[in-house]
């Protein structure tokens, strides 16, 4: 069997790959980590510097080790970095492949400008509201109560915790990724409007071993809103790599 993490982004929790439960394949093993920036830890990770270095601690603690790292939004940046600063210290991250899901990511820090900072400040209770609206599908919520609910959200995450998002961010520019050698797979989505799909191909077109995937009707959730292909795609992209990933020991 190989092990399968799955990370959460920014303040989501493990429950966000609940509705991937029972679309797994029997060789998969699944392992879905609550990580330090998780909706409920926000007060004591927003003054965190150096997120990379607490998801190698997430990492190192998966017994057996991860087999496929599969990161989301906010996490698959934190991955990214962790994974470009361990190849240019040429000790590359031993994990075997990874999927990287909406990651923000732009290849010149001159595509950075100040006037695209105030809309995606205001964006933010929008991709809250639209996690929320998702995971409570079964029983909908009003629209007034769902804006009030993202917005008290973004209240939590704080000013301190939205800057550790943005920094990273504004940092993409400056990791190494021509120096990560391990086979990604990058998704993006067509609809996301918070991590354009365009930044997720010229991701997968920076790293050596990058393969892009645009999905034409989804937004920033795939796992909420299709989970079936979701769970298909991580698969038949293991099943593409030569060496599969690490099995599980006494597998």
């Amino acid at each position: 069997m190989t092990n399968v993490v799955l990370l959460h982004g920014l303040a989501n929790n493990e429950a966000i790959w609940s509705a991937l439960d029972g679309h797994w394949p029997a060789d998969l093993e699944v392992h879905a980590p609550r990580l330090p920036w998780h909706s409920g830890g926000i007060a004591d990770w927003r003054h965190e510097t150096d997120s990379a270095a607490r998801l190698q601690d997430v990492l190192d603690a998966v017994p057996g080790g991860p087999g496929v790292v599969v990161a989301h939004s906010f996490s698959s940046v934190v991955l990214l970095e962790l994974l470009s600063r361990r190849a240019a210290a040429a000790d590359p991250l031993d994990v075997p492949a990874v999927v990287l899901v909406n990651p923000f990511y732009r290849s010149d820090a001159d595509a950075f400008h100040w006037n695209m900072i105030a809309p995606i400040l205001d964006d933010f209770p929008r991709t809250m509201a639209e996690s929320i609206r998702l995971r409570t599908s079964g029983h909908p919520i009003e629209e007034e109560r769902l804006a009030d609910m993202a917005r008290r959200m973004t209240e939590w995450i704080g000013p301190y915790g939205w800057l550790r998002f943005f920094d990273t961010y504004l940092r993409t520019p400056l990791f190494r990724v021509d120096l990560v050698e391990t086979p990604a797979l990058v998704i993006g989505c067509a609809a996301d409007r918070s991590a354009p799909a365009e930044q997720a191909g010229h991701l997968a077109a920076r790293l050596p071993a990058g393969r892009a995937l645009t999905v034409p009707d989804c937004g920033h959730f795939p796992m909420l809103e299709r989970p079936a292909w979701f769970t298909g795609a991580v698969h038949t992209f293991l099943e593409r790599i030569p060496d599969r990933a690490r099995p599980l020991a006494g597998a």
